[in-house]
């Protein structure tokens, strides 16, 4: 195996609905991108925290140090303060733009030798669990081999993408959060997800996009993963 650095991604996988409309379009190379308000809504309104997220889209830090605070030029008194946060998020036109589709990424580091067999590698349980923790309802679960030209076309298309940042809410440098990819950002929570995502700004402009790159090389894993 030549991707030997630790944060090289060797394959993607993707749980898709099992309908044959949706794994038709997946073995064919086309992708839906998801708005992200769909996932405000699937915790907000329907108490899904495993695919959705009450805080996509937005940076959510609990502020829990303050030394001193003044409002309206009042001095407060922190210790009266029993909770403070602060919310960077997207504008709701930009909101409204933005599709996601999202992929389970196995990085080099997720690999280890098999015991009985140095040169086959297999993926380490801790992630096979989390692998197993990230199914939401009937799906089916395909590999993606062809990273690099998955990548390639998304830049033809100007879409963007890139491994999700993971932070802890309450002790995160938010100087070190990029305002224009806000996008990126998840709490901790959602870690055990892996998700490498891309990001479509103009789902206006309609929401499916076809991936030469993926076409022919799409696998079903056949193995049943175990249910909790």
């Amino acid at each position: 195996m030549t991707k030997n650095r630790p944060d090289a991604i060797v394959f993607l996988l993707k749980y898709v609905k099992n309908k044959s409309k949706y794994i038709k379009d997946f073995k064919n190379g086309n992708l839906y991108f998801t708005k992200l308000q769909y996932f405000n809504d699937l915790e907000n309104k329907e108490n899904n925290d495993k695919t959705g997220d009450k805080n996509e889209s937005k940076f959510h830090w609990e502020i829990n140090d303050l030394k001193s605070l003044t409002i309206a030029g009042h001095k407060v008194n922190p210790e009266d303060i029993t909770k403070i946060s602060l919310d960077l998020e997207m504008n709701s036109i930009d909101k409204d733009n933005c599709g996601i589709c999202s992929f389970f990424a196995v990085y080099f580091r997720d690999l280890e030798k098999d015991k009985d067999n140095e040169n086959v590698y297999r993926i380490k349980p801790k992630v096979k669990e989390d692998l197993q923790k990230l199914k939401d309802g009937d799906r089916k679960l395909f590999v993606v081999k062809n990273v690099k030209g998955l990548i390639r076309e998304s830049n033809e298309y100007q879409i963007e993408h890139g491994s999700v940042i993971y932070y802890d809410p309450n002790n995160y440098e938010i100087n070190k959060v990029s305002t224009n990819h806000l996008m990126f950002y998840k709490a901790n929570k959602y870690k055990y997800q892996h998700e490498y995502r891309f990001v479509k700004k103009d789902i206006g402009k309609g929401n499916l996009v076809h991936f030469n790159s993926l076409e022919k090389d799409i696998l079903e894993i056949k193995f049943k993963i175990k249910e909790n």
